[in-house]
């Protein structure tokens, strides 16, 4: 029995529907092809359109300009879900060969890739012989700009998912103790959040003095005296979307070194918050973050952030490249990560929604670096 209130509602998938085959027509795209493999940076694009992303070895979806839609479901059972959940017609069979078969029926002339950096290399070439002369040219770009902008819907979720973000920091927070290990606390957290409703959940942590980020395969440490502890949740809540927020503690009173680190995340988002809203572009906002950590004295350990929704990461980026005007629903992630001189790191992250009087922090928690 599936949950409806777990899923995007039928008008909200027409909406979509709408809007990216209105910008196929203006591209002269009489179909896209829509890629799908089960990885955290890679569903979107396919749930956007179906409102389904489970697949193992990768699914399609064929999206014509004009006409009905068609899933190419790995197995007779995915079909039937997509069918009663994703409003469009499905069949068994998502292997290139059958692919072209039902694209080469449709007739449909110029054609478009909607996710190529993650397609299987063997699926984009066995297309490729399986459809001569056609040329298969990559247009993700054309639904990253319909999914930039999140409806009133996806907002929703947005903001229960930046709920349970703050519900797992809560939990992180009570549970971070000298000798306790890594792992053991954020099974714990991950527990909390999925019971609440998350649909999967990312961690990044660190313990050190001189954190440097990991994942949890190597959650490992024992907590300690002096260290640097970094927590990083990237949750999936109900519905697949995605927010972050990052937060670092220290354990026991935190050197001077670690205090002027954090103050230069803070200060960073400071000046993000500070300008954000439509209007501005992304380049801005990152060269406001970039100014504020180097007026510091430090450096930036990685790009400070992007956007999330159905991936936990989505345009517009904020590494001084992708040059975005934004908007009002755009969900933007804030997380500079500051250089520490003797090595490692503090990192901070809320996530913000752009708003037509500038911006909201969907995340509650305080940004302080927090002493244990």
């Amino acid at each position: 029995m599936l949950i409806p209130e777990a899923r995007i509602s039928r008008p909200e998938m027409e909406r979509r529907h709408d809007l990216v085959r209105k910008k196929m027509r203006e591209a002269g795209l009489s179909l896209l092809l829509v890629s799908g493999v089960r990885f955290i940076a890679s569903t979107g694009y396919l749930r956007y359109l179906s409102n389904w992303a489970e697949p193992f070895s990768g699914e399609v979806l064929l999206f014509p300009s004009e006409g009905e839609p068609l899933f190419c479901a790995r197995t007779a059972d995915r079909a039937c879900f997509v069918e009663r959940i994703g409003v469009m017609k499905a069949e068994i069979g998502c292997t290139a060969d059958m692919v072209a078969g039902h694209i080469k029926k449709m007739g449909k002339q110029k054609i478009g890739i909607c996710g190529l950096k993650t397609m299987m290399a063997d699926f984009y070439v066995q297309l490729g012989r399986e459809l001569p002369g056609v040329e298969l040219k990559d247009y993700s770009a054309l639904m990253d700009e319909v999914r930039m902008i999140k409806s009133a819907e996806e907002l929703n979720w947005v903001r229960r998912s930046a709920a349970l973000g703050d519900s797992a920091f809560r939990l992180f927070e009570s549970l971070v103790e000298e000798g306790r290990e890594e792992a053991e606390v954020f099974v714990e957290v991950e527990h909390l959040v999925k019971r609440m409703g998350a649909e999967s959940v990312y961690f990044m942590m660190a313990a050190e003095p001189q954190p440097i980020t990991k994942f949890m395969d190597l959650a490992c440490e024992r907590y300690k005296k002096g260290d640097v502890v970094i927590f990083n949740a990237e949750i999936a809540g109900p519905a697949g979307y995605y927010s972050q927020l990052v937060r670092s503690l220290s354990m026991g009173e935190p050197s001077r070194e670690a205090t002027d680190a954090a103050r230069a995340c803070t200060d960073a988002m400071d000046a993000a918050e500070r300008i954000m809203r439509p209007g501005i572009s992304s380049n801005q906002v990152y060269e406001a973050i970039r100014a504020s950590v180097e007026k510091s004295g430090h450096r930036l350990a990685h790009d400070p952030g992007h956007s999330q929704g159905l991936d936990s990461f989505e345009r517009p980026f904020l590494n001084g490249r992708d040059e975005v005007n934004l908007e009002a629903g755009m969900v933007m992630i804030v997380h500079p990560h500051v250089r520490m001189r003797s090595g490692g790191g503090i990192w901070m992250g809320d996530t913000f929604l752009v708003t037509a009087q500038g911006c909201e922090n969907l995340s509650r928690v305080p940004r302080d670096l927090v002493v244990h």
